[in-house]
């Protein structure tokens, strides 16, 4: 392999697969990131086995070839490197990679291609273009509430589903839905016809879900650039721009996430949402650590914020909100609202309740609709 190629283009391209590079020493040849010619280029290719990323950037090949090195050893190279071309080729029978630009000359260990792990990448059914800005929204605004290490290992990813409009009847709706049982994230989005990608109800890993919204985030001021997903029997494929990420789906069904959305909430409070998350914050700070509770209580036009913790100590705070609906106290996890709270776009939010035990419902209409419940604490 010998290849010419801007500096820039390479760190692009290695930036975007370090997020998957497996740090750890359980599969040494994960570490590594594949790079291959192709016509016209080079192809940047790194896996975990279970999140895989491709993609394709400009330069000038003199000899073909391919050649697996240190993702993380390279990068650091490249960082120190001038902003100029860089040549790359394959020494002493490809058992190294050498780096020219400039002055600097490096050669480091380099791995036979045919060793690197292979990942299939079928496009599969696609559904219509998204923009990479909602799609990455929809994404921000659910992830938060997916679980971590449960035990309940669907609820360790996104649910990636959608749904037919019944008016019209040719129109879907994407939805992401995320949970881990304490809270709930819901965003939906109106797509065109779906028809062709069948009925998709899928499940990716939170990792997965993490390294979307990084690729998308490169792109989410480009209103031009709109991502396809694609799903098989056995993956979700991302393709955008020569960009082709893969994720494994996780097996099993996901809960029926609308059985948790409280109905009949008659309860209505509305508050500023900056105000209500610096009291929030202030509070927590003397707020059991375990479980971080703090206790609302929603009076006529105001909310009222109490912490207290035995070796601590107690804090107290209030704010203006324009309530209806009798008073009452209900008791929640801090950071639960916190993270709820973020993912509201508005200035002002609306806390819709029924009673002390009863969930609290968030939701907001825009470009993306979201809804959010937080489950109230039992103390």
């Amino acid at each position: 392999m010998n290849v010419v190629i801007s500096r820039k283009e390479l760190l692009r391209g290695l930036h975007r697969v370090q997020g998957v590079v497996e740090k750890r020493n359980a599969m040494p040849m994960l570490s590594n990131v594949l790079v291959e010619t192709k016509e016209g280029g080079l192809e940047i290719f790194a896996t975990d086995l279970e999140i895989g990323i491709r993609g394709f950037y400009r330069a000038e090949v003199k000899q073909p070839g391919g050649v697996a090195v240190s993702a993380r050893k390279l990068l650091e190279i490249l960082k120190e490197l001038p902003d100029t071309d860089v040549a790359m080729a394959t020494v002493e029978d490809s058992s190294f990679l050498s780096i020219l630009c400039g002055s600097s000359q490096f050669k480091i260990m380099a791995l036979s291609p045919g060793d690197f792990p292979k990942m299939p990448m079928t496009i599969g059914k696609e559904l219509p273009e998204i923009p990479a800005e909602l799609l990455s929204l929809m994404l921000s605004k659910t992830t938060y509430a997916v679980g971590e290490h449960d035990t309940r290992y669907m609820l360790n990813g996104v649910n990636i589903m959608v749904a037919q409009m019944s008016e019209p009847s040719t129109k879907h709706v994407l939805k992401c839905i995320g949970t881990d049982g304490h809270r709930l994230a819901v965003t939906e989005l109106d797509i065109g016809d779906a028809s062709g990608a069948g009925d998709l109800n899928v499940i990716i890993p939170k990792k997965a879900a993490h390294e979307i919204k990084r690729l998308l985030s490169d792109f989410a001021g480009d209103k031009n650039e709109k991502p396809r997903l694609g799903i098989t029997d056995t993956q979700l494929v991302l393709r955008m721009n020569g960009l082709l990420l893969s994720a494994r789906l996780i097996e099993g069904s996901y809960p029926d996430y609308e059985q948790v959305i409280p109905v009949g909430n008659d309860k209505k409070v509305t508050v500023e949402k900056t105000s209500f998350e610096t009291a929030i914050r202030r509070v927590a700070l003397l707020a059991p650590d375990r479980v971080n509770t703090i206790h609302l209580t929603f009076e006529t036009n105001r909310v009222v914020l109490h912490s207290s913790t035995s070796d601590l100590g107690e804090a107290t705070d209030e704010l203006a909100a324009h309530s209806e609906g009798e008073g009452f106290e209900a008791v929640f996890n801090a950071r639960y609202l916190l993270d709820a709270l973020a993912s509201m776009d508005g200035d002002q939010v609306v806390l819709e309740l029924k009673g002390s035990s009863s969930p609290c419902l968030i939701h907001e209409n825009g470009p993306v609709r979201t809804l959010c419940v937080v489950m109230p604490m039992k103390i």
